[in-house]
């Protein structure tokens, strides 16, 4: 059972990103959770929920540019008001500032492991599908009147292809990875099978 604490961070995660972001956001930190339970040292839960519940609540207000130092001051704000532990708040801070953070893999030692798994949680909700169906829309939001044809759609489909395998190897952890491989798996198949179809099919 969470704790009071845990439960205020929830709800107001929820009044912030709304009931569509939440869902996203629940995803994550469940996702923490059952990594937390597979990596070894990940001793500070209670810290990685938190911070997994908050690290995206500066997005709906200052949107995504430097989300986590925003977020970050945020969860630090709202913690404080709750009178919680200064050890606790600078762990759930630790964790938002570095969560963001793509680093080699001879460098990633270096970051504190529950904010590898926040951002290994956060990053396999992109690995999927859906998330391809999402990349689209958001490019025809941002460009449209752009025309569209064949060719047009290839070229964004293999930039999405590419960014899925950056995506994959940015992963930290081994059960991360673990999770991510029939995922990742399946979507570069059905990639792969859309711009093997539209390289050979007549332009829209």
């Amino acid at each position: 059972m969470e704790s009071d604490l845990v439960q205020a961070v929830a709800e107001y995660a929820e009044s912030v990103m709304g009931a569509e972001g939440f869902r996203y956001i629940s995803a994550v930190v469940a996702t923490c959770k059952m990594l937390a339970l597979e990596v070894e040292r990940a001793s500070n839960t209670e810290a990685l929920v938190i911070a997994a519940y908050l690290h995206n609540i500066s997005t709906i207000e200052f949107g995504f540019q430097d989300h986590h130092v925003k977020s970050a001051e945020m969860a630090v704000a709202f913690l404080r008001e709750h009178q919680a532990q200064d050890e606790l708040i600078a762990s759930v801070e630790k964790i938002l500032l570095a969560h963001a953070m793509s680093l080699p893999a001879d460098e990633r030692e270096s970051q504190p492991l529950e904010a590898r798994v926040l951002y290994d949680a956060d990053k396999l909700g992109r690995l999927s599908g859906l998330s391809v169906v999402t990349s689209l829309i958001e490019f025809g939001a941002r460009y449209p009147n752009r025309p569209m044809n064949s060719e047009v759609l290839c070229a964004i489909l293999r930039h999405i292809e590419e960014k899925f395998v950056e995506l994959f190897q940015s992963l930290n952890t081994e059960p991360a990875r673990a999770m991510a491989r029939e995922k990742f798996g399946n979507t570069l198949a059905f990639l792969d099978g859309v711009i093997e179809h539209l390289s050979d099919s007549t332009p829209i």
